[in-house]
């Protein structure tokens, strides 16, 4: 059900960044034929990867999630996956031992920022710091009507009901960056929960599990004094189902996720080759640049490291013009509408050295 006096929010958040309105994009298929690659994985990539599948033709794209696109990668059913962290020792172990002894190749697409949804009784709009979200969602805080939150929502009736959180029910690289930063945000969380995970142990009191971003918005959305965590392209696309709050950033003021907050994460970022994709993630979190949104994050696009020895030999150049076509200025330009931002220029330029690698 839609919650229509949240209209007015949304669209204040999401315009502050830059017009950020959504393209539609239909469905897609993970077959392939002829020169269209197939893929799966990240649902917080999903709406650009859509996008740009169609606007090109070179690809198809299912979301599945980041956990389920690793799944097909390693099983050899896609051409290239969508990520939004790194592949953990067991899940390489099981990539080299299924294709070939091959290896991921990690090429950064654009940035994205995982936003904090609320629908609170009374309260039309939040904000946070990351120890008081990590309390949250390691259950230290449990109902909305704490000191901790008050403190940091002055002059805001807060309810004395308990918190519900949601989550992601599955593996999801989402979830692998939100704990990344409540990990960085308060060292207790971490004993707690446990280390930055697809699919964390959750131990606030009153979980609820929803699948992809869209499941942990309509969750949100369906319960009253609720909380969880999504990327703004689909807060975007939702609409008025939910409001997403203001993260605490290193300099002490609160910033809203848009366009513009998360681009400013990735204006100072360095970047090594090969790309070490858990690096580039830890310092776009968090960053100290002014203005910059604290969690903005890249997303992943995974490709062997040898097509051959992976069994999909033919699989190479439609993989190599996707890439082609998501760094050039047609698809990059389509981003801000979408509730993305554009890769800056030191981190595209890096991903596009990495072509040379793939064999």
């Amino acid at each position: 059900m839609i919650r229509t006096r949240h209209t007015a929010a949304i669209a204040a958040i999401a315009l502050s960044g830059g017009a950020i309105l959504l393209a539609g994009c239909g469905s897609s298929s993970s077959s392939s034929s002829g020169s269209r690659a197939a893929a799966s994985g990240s649902s917080f990539a999903a709406r650009a990867y859509t996008q740009w599948c169609q606007d090109s033709g070179l690809c198809s794209y299912v979301s599945k999630g980041s956990g389920a696109g690793i799944t097909d990668f390693t099983n050899g059913v896609v051409d290239w996956a969508g990520s939004d962290s790194a592949l953990k020792a067991p899940q390489l172990a099981a990539l080299a031992s299924a294709r070939g002894g091959v290896t991921p190749v990690y090429f950064p697409t654009f940035l994205g920022g995982v936003t904090v949804p609320t629908h609170v009784t009374g309260a039309a709009s939040l904000q946070f710091s990351g120890d008081v979200l990590a309390d949250i969602f390691d259950g230290a805080i449990t109902t909305w009507n704490d000191p901790k939150i008050a403190a940091e929502n002055p002059g805001v009736a807060l309810p004395s009901a308990p918190i519900t959180v949601c989550v992601r029910g599955d593996a999801s690289g989402t979830s692998s960056n939100f704990t990344s930063y409540l990990a960085q945000a308060n060292p207790a969380f971490v004993t707690k929960v446990g280390q930055p995970s697809q699919q964390p142990a959750w131990s606030a009191p009153k979980i609820v599990q929803g699948l992809k971003n869209a499941g942990v918005l309509q969750c949100v959305t369906d319960n009253a004094d609720s909380i969880g965590y999504a990327d703004l392209a689909d807060v975007v696309s939702a609409g008025d189902q939910a409001i997403v709050a203001k993260i605490k950033a290193s300099d002490g003021t609160y910033v809203a996720p848009t366009a513009t907050s998360i681009a400013a994460a990735g204006a100072n970022v360095k970047v090594t080759q090969p790309i070490d994709a858990k690096a580039l993630q830890t310092a776009l979190i968090n960053s100290s640049a002014p203005g910059a949104y604290p969690i903005s994050i890249t997303t992943f696009l995974l490709a062997y490291s040898d097509y051959t020895a992976a069994g999909r030999a033919a699989s190479l150049p439609k993989v190599k013009s996707f890439l082609a076509y998501a760094y050039g200025a047609t698809a990059q330009g389509e981003l801000t509408k979408l509730g993305y931002a554009p890769l800056p220029a030191a981190i595209k330029t890096a991903a596009v050295a990495q072509e040379g690698v793939l064999k």
